[in-house]
């Protein structure tokens, strides 16, 4: 063979192996040969490569790609999905602790149900300008509640004057969502969701007692959290539930007469109307089980307090005195609950996942993992799981186009994990890296963060 024979053959390998059918690519990152969970669809889609410049995926190709100046990431065999959501937190108290344990844990975004307005700005600045890492964030401004209100520091209002007065001052604080609370009267409630729809705004949080569960989707309420008012829906016995009631919302009488008074046609006629509506549900099983089970040393000794300043013991344990009547019934409320979690999915119900930390033995980026898990305990899908804290936020946010899915243009806030989660969701919790905003985090950089936060609250 002649020499210029060789060369030509040479430079056709060459291009075979690095050109033919492969797009040299520019970018910050590029993770090769990973399986993207497809959260909308349910499906993995293998050996893809996925190209990462700034904050944004750039590109996703099914081919062999070659890149200039990214750093690789071997993405063999494992999974890339979108970051995850905490859809119900109180964050901006506590975030100089918990960040590190969010990020860790793969959540890139929390809903904050309590927000002050000039801490929430602090925050959004300092995150914007890398000073901080942080979550993206969606907040309410303070809890709107009855007077008077059952938290110190929330704004209670007396009638609806001072109702939309509220939610006209908190529009201005430029609030994402409006957060309405258990002890509103039916006056100031509805008074609020005139304004609220008004204004274009939305408005979330409990059912308050004044209120039913048909009464709250009516208005509009966009989510509802904690499942408050779902059993309460399914009774006819209404005089009956209004005399338990009388003894206290978590009283062992109360809890036992709404399970032993629930009627399935009723559930499946509610599960119907909110399946046609745009209201929401935020269950939170991971502090339902919590308070139901203060009495149960596995739940008290979590080996996962090492990460929690020692000042929420006081917080944590003030519940765990009560009668063993009133555990045992909260269990019978509990598991009725979580036995209901599938029958809402099959019904078409729209469902976001969250955990209200820091409550009781809540722990930030660990627990909204245990939040899916229980989920699917009670009979959703993994897919449907993995759906409420990824691809069901942004729908709720009407952010579909940043974020909630892994495309092309979207915001790269996303999670890789060693197994598949639509396998088992507790692969959610084998977390290999993350990328928050486009900036890479390794496994060791994740155990170091953890590490600091672990220091930070023993000190």
């Amino acid at each position: 063979m002649n020499s210029r024979i060789h060369a030509l053959l040479l430079f056709a390998l060459t291009f075979l192996i690095i050109g033919c059918g492969s797009e040299v690519v520019n970018s910050d990152y590029l993770i090769k040969n990973v399986s993207i969970v497809d959260v909308e669809k349910g499906i993995i889609l293998d050996n893809r490569s996925v190209a990462i410049s700034g904050d944004r995926i750039q590109a996703i190709y099914d081919e062999s790609v070659n890149t200039k100046n990214a750093r690789v990431i071997d993405g063999t065999g494992k999974y890339l999905i979108p970051g995850l959501w905490d859809m119900h937190t109180h964050y901006n108290w506590n975030y100089s602790y918990f960040n590190s344990l969010l990020i860790a844990n793969g959540v890139t975004g929390v809903r904050e149900m309590w927000g002050i307005s000039d801490t929430i700005k602090s925050i959004r600045t300092r995150t914007d300008s890398g000073e901080l890492m942080g979550p993206d964030l969606y907040t309410a401004g303070s809890i709107i509640d009855g007077i008077p209100p059952i938290w110190p520091g929330s704004s209670g209002v007396a009638d609806s004057a001072e109702a939309v007065e509220e939610v006209r001052k908190q529009i201005a604080e430029d609030v994402d969502f409006l957060k309405v609370y258990s002890r509103l009267s039916r006056e100031s409630y509805f008074a609020i969701a005139t304004e609220a729809v008004k204004s274009n705004i939305p408005f979330a949080g409990h059912v308050p007692s004044s209120i039913s569960m048909w009464e709250a989707i009516d208005a509009g309420q966009q989510s509802t959290e904690h499942l408050y008012g779902i059993l309460e829906a399914c009774t006819s016995s209404s005089e009956q539930l209004e005399q338990v009631s009388e003894k206290g919302f978590s009283s062992a009488e109360r809890a036992n007469f709404l399970v032993d008074e629930f009627e399935r046609s009723l559930f499946d006629s509610l599960t119907l109307v909110m399946s046609q509506s745009d209201t929401w549900l935020s269950p939170t099983l991971v502090v339902l089980r919590n308070i139901a089970n203060l009495d149960d040393s596995t739940i008290l000794n979590d080996p996962r307090k090492e990460y929690i300043p020692a000042f929420f013991d006081n917080f944590w344990f003030s519940r765990s005195s009560r009668s063993k009547e009133h555990f045992d019934a909260a269990r019978r409320k509990f598991d009725l609950h979580l036995s209901l979690m599938g029958d809402f999915e099959k019904a078409g119900v729209k469902i976001l996942a969250g955990t209200d930390y820091p409550n009781p033995f809540c722990f930030p980026g660990f627990s909204l993992h245990d939040e899916l898990e229980l989920m699917v305990k009670g009979g959703m899908t993994n897919t449907g799981a993995l759906r409420a804290a990824t691809l069901n936020p942004a729908i709720f946010m009407k952010q579909e186009s940043e974020f909630g899915s892994v495309n092309n243009g979207k915001k790269a806030s996303l999670v890789l994990l060693s197994g598949n989660p639509l396998e088992d969701i507790n692969n959610v919790r084998m977390i290999e890296a993350v990328f928050l905003k486009g900036d890479y985090l390794s496994r060791v950089e994740l155990d170091s963060l953890l590490q600091v936060t672990k220091e930070l609250v023993s000190n």
